[in-house]
């Protein structure tokens, strides 16, 4: 997603993702946003 969005290489380390995840959480609330493990992120099933 980040190389998508900004170009970057693989080697660079980035918790840009990460932050905006947790910004949307706390504007969300809990349980909306899911986190998959070696996958991602999705959002719950019963938040729509």
């Amino acid at each position: 997603l980040e190389d998508r969005l900004y170009g970057w290489q693989e080697d660079v380390e980035s918790n840009t993702i990460e932050v905006h995840i947790h910004n949307l959480r706390q504007k969300l609330g809990p349980g909306v946003i899911e986190t998959v493990r070696g996958v991602g992120y999705k959002l719950a099933e019963d938040s729509a």
